[in-house]
């Protein structure tokens, strides 16, 4: 059923209910624009791998290495989020990523990148 004022569904009300609240929109609108950079990421270094060897083993080898770090990390991040501010763990790991993206990118531009940068 459509609302006579707004002409919305009440589903479609229910799906956006949490969208009202300033600070979920900040915190979903910067997530999603970090989530887009992060896959892009994810995309590109193995292509760009794959481009400056032709090798598919270290294809794969890039592709297991960008899980290391999730397979190490995982049992102490949710600890570390009860403990600290989970703002600042939010805001240090973003500034971490965003640092890293730079570096890589810059080496690339710079024609200074090795494969020993991406794995």
């Amino acid at each position: 059923m459509k609302d006579k004022r707004t002409g919305i569904t009440s589903k479609a009300k229910i799906v956006f209910r949490s969208l009202q609240y300033r600070n979920y929109r900040l915190f979903f609108s910067g997530q999603s624009i970090s989530l887009i950079g992060t896959w892009m990421q994810r995309i590109a270094l193995p292509w760009l791998v794959y481009h400056m060897t032709g090798s598919a083993f270290l294809l794969g080898v890039v592709g297991f290495a960008g899980q290391i770090p999730t397979f190490l990390l995982a049992p102490f991040a949710g600890v570390l989020t009860d403990r600290w501010s989970r703002y600042k763990v939010l805001l240090v790991t973003q500034i971490l990523s965003m640092i890293q993206a730079g570096v890589l990118a810059w080496l690339s531009i710079a024609g200074l990148l090795d494969i020993w940068h991406i794995v």
